[in-house]
């Protein structure tokens, strides 16, 4: 259908009108497992549910930083003066102003109209105390809330933005320009998101943001941006219904899960729902799902691995990296040994309450040898920070990738043992140096030898991967590298993933395969998933593999589904890496097993169509956004993606056809008019062009091309002013437009 010709006039006449009965009965579909989602966030009662029962857990919990970690703009909340003063940047201003008790912002970047964005929600509330901060969200016709570029620091009493440059986080100033900030215009949208940079659900409870064909727009719920009681314990109104009778019928069942039987594992995923980088395997997770079926806390070490070897964070990152430490590894050391769950408050391992961060009542409940006399341990005075647990073994580290401008310090929860010559070698700021700067490296690592002698030896895996950070590559180097089903799980992901994303991943050694077939039978899912993607890449001409890694799968009961999905990702990950190095044929193969192992990884499909695109094969690439379409043809992307390629294949009748099928699904979607100004350009259709190019800028600032095609427009009217407008917006987004300059060149000549 999508590749059917058709006459161009009657296309253009059919635009926003055509909507056929297989697009029908898609919509009948999705809209019913639309219904079973909306019927799941049903389901959550809210905390105020919680109080009539639970009335001491719920003060405390309201009193917290989860309880006060977000919700509606008020007066009690802002933290930031609204006060109508304008801030100058470079280029640029922002106005923060209070009307009829509503938030707003004005800016405007020079070239450009002037935005107003009202503030729908707020989120942090400085509360944290290695620098909080206080951001804001804004509702956009799209139906999605998005972050707006504004936050704002309560300690320094200060505005900044997120750069978009690598140099971290920046105060306003007149030395940053709108261009420089990440957030400009406005696009990490609330909410997990698959087509869209997104914050996850991780600043609210209960977010769940999905597109609502009957509107052609998103639609944003949750039930509030604190951080409440159905976010760790699940949906509640069961609950509420069984205990309304007083007992239960059914001995032991009340409806929810009780979180008091959790084992260390569980308990530490249920934290790290927020308190991780996570990569999403689909989006629609609730609090009492499935938590593995939605996310893997380990696969980001497959992208730019966000921890040094040993697992501390190396640019930014959350607490997740605790699974690291040797008090999870070769203890029970979960979250709430030290942080109670409903005061956010701070407790020891049996529960009794402690008097704040740094009570060294944290660790001394289990090493209670230590606190007879702890200067004996320290040599430092028993009162004098020097003999605080955390000094030394959670120091606050600056997250690199914020900068240094503003605080962003977080205690380093792999619980690290000081080692001043590998924290020198990583570029950390080791412990001891942060009261000692005055001492050098040398000095330092002296003392500790004098006072401990040799240091406790790290994991292998963490001495492989710092020897394979190097640059040492070699065979022997890559074999110590895949750990076995006895080592931590975390230490043998970050091993395996190194070697699996290493341009030395074939490694033709019967050791080497032998030990990733023996990781291919570890307990833990992401483990387990990657060394099958890992041997289904090193698979061809060997069927000895492809029958054992099939084996694998088929015995994996009610797990394959999750195998499944992880195997493919992992695969894709490799194809992106490969595309990007320009191994495109490579990049090809990998997509195409990834689609095998798991023929609805649209992340696969999607890669695999941009390949074909860079190589210039625009007719594969058309057949690979058909199969997308013809999955889903509700998937307003994909027809837009389609259309492009259509375009450059220069079928221009059926591109316009497939941007019109995107337009009726998403009317929102600035990509879709931008293609069809360009298709009427060609066509010399400038008024109509010119509509859609318009309208294309108003749904999005940033369309570059769509400012260059209505120069071009008014040039045609010899409306050489308009022009030079159009042509100055567009080369203020990309300065190095390459038809942009030779414009301005020719209007330049214009002027002499």
């Amino acid at each position: 259908m999508f590749l059917k010709s058709e006459n161009f006039a009657t296309v253009i006449r059919q635009i926003g009108q055509r909507i056929n009965f297989l697009m029908k009965f898609n919509l009948s579909i999705l809209l019913f497992f639309i219904s079973i989602l909306i019927g799941q966030q049903n389901q959550f009662a809210g905390s105020e549910a919680c109080s009539s029962c639970h009335p001491d857990q719920y003060d405390s919990w309201k009193k917290s930083t989860h309880g006060n970690a977000g919700g509606t703009p008020n007066k009690e909340r802002i933290l930031a003066p609204f006060d109508g003063q304008k801030i100058e940047l470079k280029n640029g201003w922002f106005i923060p102003f209070k009307e009829n008790n509503r938030y707003y912002f004005r800016s405007q970047e020079n070239g450009f109209p002037e935005k107003k964005y009202e503030v729908f929600g707020v989120v942090g509330g400085g509360h944290l105390y290695g620098g909080g901060t206080q951001s804001y969200f804004g509702l956009f016709p799209d139906g999605t809330m998005r972050l707006l570029p504004f936050d704002y620091n309560p300690e320094r009493k200060i505005w900044f933005f997120e750069s978009n440059n690598l140099s971290g986080w920046l105060p306003a100033s007149k030395n940053i320009s709108p261009r420089q900030m990440s957030e400009w215009p406005p696009n990490r949208a609330l909410g997990t998101l698959e087509e869209k940079q997104n914050c996850q659900q991780c600043h609210g409870s209960q977010i769940i943001t999905r597109f609502e064909l009957s509107k052609g727009k998103y639609e944003t719920n949750f039930t509030d941006l604190s951080i409440n009681c159905e976010s760790c314990h699940g949906p509640a109104k069961e609950h509420l219904e069984i205990m309304k009778f007083g007992k239960t019928i059914i001995k032991g069942y009340t409806g929810i899960k009780s979180l008091t039987t959790l084992n260390k594992e569980e308990s530490v995923n249920l934290c790290a729902q927020c308190h991780a980088l996570k990569d999403v395997i689909r989006p629609g997770y609730l609090p009492g799902m499935d938590f593995e079926n939605y996310f893997s806390i380990k696969f980001s070490m497959l992208g730019d691995n966000p921890y040094h070897p040993d697992g501390r964070v190396k640019a930014f990152g959350y607490q997740q990296n605790h699974i690291f430490s040797d008090c999870y590894l070769n203890g029970s050391m979960t979250c709430i040994d030290c942080h109670n769950p409903h005061s956010n408050s701070y407790q020891d391992i049996n529960r009794d309450p402690l008097v704040g961060r740094f009570d060294n009542g944290q660790c001394t409940s289990c090493h209670a040898s230590i606190a007879e006399n702890i200067s004996n341990h320290t040599f430092h005075n028993t009162n004098s920070i020097g003999s605080q647990c955390t000094s030394c073994h959670m120091p606050f580290q600056q997250h690199q990738a914020v900068g240094n401008q503003i605080k962003f310090a977080r205690a380093d929860h792999t619980i690290s043992i000081p080692r001043p010559d590998i924290d020198k070698k990583l570029g950390i700021t080791n412990a001891c140096s942060q009261c000692h700067a005055e001492l050098s490296n040398n000095e330092i690592s002296n003392q500790i030898k004098s006072w401990y002698g040799k240091l406790k030896p790290l994991h292998p895996l963490e001495s492989a991967l710092l020897s394979f950070n190097d640059g040492n590559h070699s065979n022997s180097d890559m074999i110590k590298l895949i750990g076995n089903n006895q080592d931590p799980t975390p230490q043998v992901f970050a091993g395996l993933a190194a070697a699996f994303m290493s341009d030395n991943a074939n490694q033709d050694s019967k050791l080497y395969i032998n030990q990733l077939m023996n990781l291919s039978n570890n307990k833990d899912l992401d483990i387990k998933s990657l060394a099958l993607a890992y041997l289904d890449m090193m698979g061809p001409g060997n069927p000895l593999l492809s029958t054992f890694t099939i084996d694998i799968l088929s015995k994996s009961g009610k797990d394959q589904s999750k195998i499944r999905t992880r195997w493919s990702i992992a695969l894709a990950y490799k194809a992106q890496d490969l595309s990007n190095k320009r191994l495109y044929y490579d990049g090809i193969e990998l997509y195409k097993k990834a689609l095998t192992i798991w023929p609805k990884n649209d992340r696969a499909r999607r890669g695999l169509a941009s390949i074909y695109l860079s190589i210039n094969d625009i007719e594969n690439a058309i057949t690979i956004y058909g199969e997308i379409i013809k999955s889903n043809q509700l998937d307003w992307q994909a027809w837009a993606s389609l259309a492009n390629a259509q375009a450059i294949n220069e079928q221009n009748d059926i591109a316009l056809e497939a941007y019109m099928r995107s337009l009726e699904i998403n009317t929102y979607n600035s990509s879709a008019h931008l293609g069809i100004g360009n298709i009427l350009y060609k066509v010399k259709k400038y008024v109509l062009a010119e509509k859609h190019l318009i309208k294309s800028i108003e749904l999005d600032q940033s369309m570059t091309d769509a400012y260059i095609y209505l120069a071009a427009i008014q040039i045609k009217r010899q409306d050489f002013k308009m022009a030079t407008s159009y042509l100055n917006q567009g080369l203020i987004l990309k300065p190095n437009h390459e038809i942009g300059n030779m414009m301005k060149d020719e209007l330049d000549k214009l002027d002499e």
